[in-house]
């Protein structure tokens, strides 16, 4: 029995800002919402906000997909074209919508605030479109069905407001109409602790066992690879099992270094541990500024097994709050494994916490020495029966190097905890 086909999707991003420096993530965020829904996301494309380029990408998407999905450019500026670039490449007209412009009227009004005249323009909607109310901002979203059942949904470009509007109306409306019996399925494994190249010869011989319609990809971040999988068989019951069957099968082979699956992050895994033995953690850190801290805390709940943290970043705090000696900053310097050790130890003595968590290193761009580099960083992690250290050299700008250190401490974490 053939396989049902899958839905194509495209996704478009307008925002000069895009391709200026910016990071675009709504990419990424939309194709991984699309592939578990069961839709295959085959291109994407980033524009200025130029009004034809706009136009031109509109035109070829359609010509092409089920699905196009636009994010940006609906706000109520000058440079705010989208609306006109996608009414040129389907031809059709604006029209303006009285009851839209009163609706995003009461919206200033509801927060006692004086109504922008140039957001009339977001009251202007491509002829045959329906609204998508925006619960967190001005610009209203759009769909619009085309003549040959392509859909095409402007959606804001700010994450806060596109966020519930793809996940509350976009995205199920897209699985009633295109995802039906479509007998598909996705997951994401999480591992830490391993490298691409090894994730990979290990995952091979088990994703070349799984046959046919299993579409995997790995991403890899300093010690943690993710596996992407989506699944394609007869009916999504089918689907869901064969993936069970390869999570089965991953979790024998990697064992406790599985340590998430889907939106699981390294630090909600880490709580389900310390939950586990009924431990608390507390984090001490220096170059991160308390960024381990920051994602601890984001987990709700997570005040069963965290404490708190000390920001450290001066060498008098190290010594006055975690207790770390004088002359041991003097012999090794505030970037060292003895240092690290006595903040970690430091912070289990000054919170009462099980597990000390501590991070200290060089995270640029200055500050560097050939003994002692940019990216150099040192993790520790000392609990009631083990303590570990680890030195470390991270690649990347300032920010990546703290983003990659606050995990090397949360795997530290979750390997001694194991």
């Amino acid at each position: 029995m053939p396989l049902p086909r899958r839905a194509r999707a495209e996704i478009l991003c307008v925002g000069s800002e895009l391709l200026s420096g910016k990071v675009n993530t709504h990419a990424a965020y939309l194709s991984l919402a699309l592939r578990a829904a069961g839709v295959a996301p085959e291109r994407e494309a980033t524009m200025i906000d130029d009004e034809g380029e706009i136009r031109d990408a509109v035109t070829a998407a359609v010509a092409r997909a089920d699905i196009v999905l636009v994010c940006g450019g609906l706000g109520p500026t000058f440079d705010d074209i989208t609306r006109e670039g996608v009414a040129a490449a389907l031809g059709r007209r604006l029209r303006y919508e009285p009851e839209l412009w009163e609706r995003i009227q009461k919206r200033y009004r509801r927060f006692k605030m004086r109504v922008p005249s140039n957001n009339k323009r977001q009251a202007w909607i491509v002829d045959g479109a329906a609204v998508l109310d925006n619960p967190r901002g001005s610009a209203p979203g759009q769909w619009i069905t085309l003549e040959n059942g392509t859909v095409v949904v402007l959606m804001p470009g700010p994450f806060r407001e596109l966020d519930p509007m793809f996940r509350g109306a976009v995205l199920p409306a897209l699985k009633k109409r295109f995802c039906r019996g479509s007998g598909t399925a996705a997951r994401v494994l999480r591992l830490y602790g391993v490298s691409e190249s090894e994730a990979d010869r290990r995952l091979e011989p088990i994703l070349y066992k799984k046959g046919k319609g299993l579409e995997a990809t790995i991403l890899a971040d300093l010690g943690r690879v993710s596996l992407h999988l989506t699944a394609n068989a007869a009916s999504t019951a089918a689907a869901r099992k064969r993936l069970r069957s390869i999570e089965n099968a991953v979790r024998k082979e990697f064992g406790s270094r599985l340590y998430g699956i889907d939106e699981e992050t390294l630090e909600s895994a880490l709580g389900k541990r310390l939950k586990a033995r009924r431990w608390k953690a507390a984090v001490a850190e220096s170059c991160t500024g308390g960024l381990l801290g920051q994602r601890l805390s984001e987990t709700p709940g997570s005040s069963a097994y965290f404490l708190g943290g000390i920001i450290a970043y001066a060498d008098t705090v190290k010594t006055a709050a975690l207790g770390v000696p004088r002359a041991l900053l003097r012999k090794h310097g505030a970037v060292s494994d003895a240092c690290v050790r006595a903040m970690a130890q430091g912070v289990r003595t000054a919170t009462g916490a099980d597990v000390g968590i501590a991070i200290t290193g060089v995270a640029g761009p200055g500050g560097g020495t050939p003994e002692k580099p940019v990216g150099l960083v040192h993790v520790a992690v000392v609990s009631p029966s083990r303590a570990r250290a680890a030195r470390i050299l991270l690649p990347g700008t300032r920010d990546q190097v703290r983003s990659r250190a606050a995990s090397a401490a949360a795997a530290l974490a979750l390997s001694v905890l194991s």
